[in-house]
């Protein structure tokens, strides 16, 4: 098991860029980095909106999620 973290960067999506920060996993196994994480974003921060309609199933909130796995370059 890895070791929570809270990771800040900057988030760009349809051409805004804001800062955010989430928690994530992070696991180091000899040269091995793996991060997950999961988390919502409002979409609308980021410009993205949508009108909708009565009974829509689009949301404000939009789930992120990830699964990681790098190793260096040869």
């Amino acid at each position: 098991m890895g070791i929570m973290y809270d990771v800040t960067g900057n988030l760009t999506l349809h051409g805004v860029t804001k800062g955010i920060t989430f928690p994530a996993e992070i696991k180091i196994d000899g040269d091995t980095l793996t991060t997950t994480a999961e988390f919502t974003i409002n979409r609308s921060e980021w410009g993205v909106s949508y009108p909708g309609l009565a009974d829509d199933a689009i949301r404000e909130n939009v789930l992120l999620f990830f699964d990681v796995k790098a190793k260096p370059a040869s």
